[in-house]
């Protein structure tokens, strides 16, 4: 099964818990609070797992208006800047320290505290650090792409 499939199937899966809680809670009286907890939490890890893959295909947003008419060979050399000044020291410390606070939630047994239900957050966490790491490492290959094409 290809990403993508598992990440659309992902999304349906949040997308059916929040409706169900709404539809719950609006016309049948049920309250569904873990479906509360539980969503944001799988948002979180959504879009940090899913990061790393929309770098790899190219699909992140560029913000310069004259990127698209520059030749490849400018493109990758403003690209390997941006990897190394900006890229890896911000997303270095980010992961650094999201690999702590994990170690730290999972230690303490972290809970939430938005329901009545306090479900366990350290999961979430996991995730998030996991999708950190994956982005290096993808940042990692793109550094590698951007050397590549300078070079021939």
């Amino acid at each position: 099964m290809k990403l993508e499939h598992i990440y659309s199937w992902f999304t349906l899966f949040i997308v059916l818990l929040i409706v169900t809680n709404v539809l719950g809670r609006y016309f049948f009286d049920l309250r569904f609070d873990f479906a509360v907890d539980i969503s944001w939490q799988l948002y979180a890890m959504l879009i940090m797992l899913g990061s790393s893959y929309a770098l790899s295909k190219g699909s992140h947003i560029r913000t310069d208006v004259y990127y698209k008419v520059l030749s490849e060979r400018r493109k990758a050399a403003i690209n390997l800047f941006s990897y190394i000044f900006l890229f890896f020291p911000a997303f270095s410390i980010l992961t650094y320290c999201s690999f702590f606070d994990t170690a730290k939630s999972i230690e303490m047994n972290e809970r939430s505290s938005a329901t009545m239900e306090q479900f366990i957050i350290w999961p979430m966490k996991i995730g998030i650090t996991l999708g950190l790491v994956l982005l290096l490492i993808q940042g990692l290959i793109e550094t590698k792409k951007c050397i590549k094409c300078l070079r021939s």
